[in-house]
């Protein structure tokens, strides 16, 4: 098996796709994002979306414990923006309408093909204290039973946060664009085809928390 480290540039439309089949293994911690983080994120791409018409964005790295050739990704860094880009996506789900609306779906969930043996599952596992929880509601769709949800009855600060940041993107998706479904179709676009990350990929565990030290320890 190699030990080659890779890393390259793709756009959320490969993120999101049948190329990553992403766990987040038990020992990470909890998604852990604010309202505050996930508002500002939101706030970065809404003001490049309206100033930028043609530049790409970059939203930073991610690092997996993943084999060349094979979707199987343990996520050693980028939990928070996996996470909370799903969060985005299933609100644009939510408020989108007919053959976009399915389009979407597909960045939440791979729909399976049994032709090419892949089968319908989540894009992103959460750990599993937090990962029915996620499917249901939030790669679900589901996110007018979400809000009734009471966030003192939820199991822990985790769903917490991520009912808190899912109906946060709704906010702020209709404050944005309303129920223009134009607007809200070319803000999805800029999405997968103009925002990116990078993914530096190694089969080993080792490898990966060296690189992820690395990362962290200067700045990059």
């Amino acid at each position: 098996m190699s030990k080659r480290i890779t890393g390259a540039e793709y756009p959320l439309a490969k993120i999101f796709s049948a190329e990553f089949d992403y766990t987040i293994p038990s020992y990470q911690r909890p998604y852990a994002w604010t309202e505050t983080q996930a508002g500002e994120l939101f706030s970065d791409l809404y003001d490049f979306f309206l100033k930028e018409k043609d530049d790409t964005y970059f939203l930073g790295s991610i690092v997996l414990i993943k084999e060349e050739c094979k979707p199987r990704a343990e996520v050693i860094d980028g939990q928070q923006r996996l996470t909370t880009l799903t969060l985005l996506f299933a609100a644009l789900t939510y408020k989108a309408a007919g053959a976009i609306r399915d389009n979407l779906m597909k960045y939440l969930c791979e729909p399976g093909n049994e032709l090419e043996g892949l089968p319908q599952k989540p894009r992103l596992t959460l750990r599993e204290r937090d990962c029915d929880f996620f499917e249901h509601y939030v790669q679900g769709v589901q996110l007018d039973a979400l809000r009734q949800l009471e966030p003192a009855q939820l199991d822990n600060e985790s769903q917490r946060n991520i009912r808190a940041n899912a109906l946060l993107m709704l906010e702020r998706l209709q404050q944005a664009f309303g129920d223009d479904q134009k607007a809200l179709t070319a803000f999805g676009g800029f999405l997968v085809q103009r925002c990116f990350l990078v993914a530096v990929s190694t089969p080993s565990q080792q490898s990966a928390f060296r690189v992820f030290s690395v990362l962290n320890s200067r700045g990059l």
